[in-house]
């Protein structure tokens, strides 16, 4: 598994740490449920913190996504 020293993600790395596919991260995203991330020639990229709030919000839980507004402003 990736450790996550402060370097970025691929989304597919994101994606296993988290316990969950790509494809599920890309929904998403594009559902609003989750911010978009952003991209190194063309390839979308997290950082430790941006999944520690994926993490945050229930990302690979198995529970309700909580909408990133309301973690924001809990």
């Amino acid at each position: 598994m990736e450790t996550l020293d402060g370097a970025t993600l691929r989304i597919s790395e994101a994606a296993r740490y988290l316990g969950v596919s790509a494809q599920y991260l890309r929904l998403l995203e594009a559902e609003g449920k989750i911010p978009t991330a952003p991209r190194i020639f063309g390839c979308r990229v997290y950082s430790h913190s941006d999944v520690v709030r994926l993490r945050a919000i229930g990302v690979g839980s198995g529970h309700r996504i909580k909408a990133f507004a309301e973690v924001l402003d809990a």
